[in-house]
């Protein structure tokens, strides 16, 4: 996973960590580990597109795990109650009832089945509600559930009840790297619908504007290799110029093995990650490490420090270089014996 190709070149993608551990121990061989960013090759040598998840990677995990998902569990009851009739929420439930044949087929442990309209719609919704909470508390991903919570979520966000977290520094740096000419994508296991909703209703405003297409797990799941070849496929980028950015080590070595590159990030709230994976993977804390120390004006940029006038140092540099010229360009005086003085 180290090894990068350069201009033809293989060279080595020295590791960048940080830890959040509680142990001694794992703090001082994470920080061993670290590198800053003006010491780090830059990340972004070779890379066209950028793949960001989004969950303990944009976002933090604490909006999503202790706002969204109680949300969606503490809602949908009422939801499907006041849009039963809704052709979205009548798909939606449809969706819901084959999945729960599908796993009544596999003997799923604690199944709760849906019934048919039939059975007339407060036994259909008592089903529907018992099901999701299910599929929550097993934590599934499953694409039947993100359906339905990404449309309570998009009630939730509509009527104001949620506005969208995202970290700092992303705002700012997507919109670099857009202009920079990366093109950006997400790719998280939350609908399509649902992330287009985050990004649109940010504490920042809607950044949705920075991405060119998002996949969710209609693609396929997130630690299967071949959900990234098949978003290589669809965005017509090469694998090997795709840079994914996400917090879990299991995505990153799928998205590795099908071609792309992969850099972990450390966030506040994400699992702590393990020695193995500190030495597989580049690591970041912030999106402005991708620069390494290839792109110090940029960074500047980023952070408003540069006004697009030289520093103070860099005048006194070019002044000192002006007057080495001249010193360079004076002959010595001889003195009176012809020996230069």
């Amino acid at each position: 996973h180290l090894a990068r190709h350069r201009d033809g070149q293989c060279y080595t993608l020295f590791v960048q960590s940080a830890s959040f551990s509680n142990t001694v121990h794992m703090e001082a061989v994470q920080q061993s580990q670290k590198r800053s960013a003006a010491e780090a090759e830059s990340l972004l040598v070779g890379v066209r597109a950028i793949i960001f998840d989004i969950e303990g990677t944009t976002t933090p995990i604490s909006f999503v795990k202790d706002k969204l998902f109680p949300y969606a569990r503490d809602n949908v009851e009422k939801y499907l109650t006041e849009r039963f009739e809704d052709p979205e929420t009548i798909k939606d439930v449809s969706a819901l009832r084959e999945l729960a044949k599908k796993d009544k087929e596999e003997s799923a442990e604690g199944l709760v089945e849906i019934p048919d309209v039939d059975a007339g719609k407060e036994d259909v919704i008592k089903a529907c509600v018992a099901n999701v909470r299910w599929q929550m508390d097993k934590d599934r991903k499953s694409t039947e559930l993100k359906q339905l919570q990404g449309h309570i979520w998009k009630n939730a966000y509509e009527s104001g009840d949620v506005k969208g977290e995202v970290f700092e520094d992303v705002p700012p740096m997507l919109r670099m790297l857009s202009e920079e000419g990366f093109v950006l994508f997400v790719y998280s296991s939350g609908s399509i619908e649902a992330q287009k909703l985050l990004f649109a209703n940010t504490t920042d405003g809607d950044i949705t504007d920075v991405f060119t297409q998002y996949f969710d797990t209609t693609t396929g799941p997130k630690t299967d290799s071949e959900s990234y070849k098949k978003i290589a496929e669809a965005i017509k980028i090469d694998a090997k110029f795709c840079l994914f950015l996400t917090d879990l080590p299991e995505e990153a070595e799928a998205a590795v093995k099908a071609g792309m590159r992969s850099a972990l990030v450390i966030r506040p709230g994400n699992a702590d990650l393990t020695d193995e994976h500190l030495q597989n993977f580049a690591c970041i804390e912030q999106f402005d490490e991708l620069y390494g120390d290839e792109d110090e004006e940029d960074i500047k940029r980023l952070h408003g420090d540069d006004n697009g006038e030289p520093e103070d140092d860099e005048e006194d540099d070019e002044n000192d270089d002006e007057v080495d010229e001249d010193e360079e360009g004076e002959e010595c005086p001889e003195d009176e014996d012809g020996e230069d003085a």
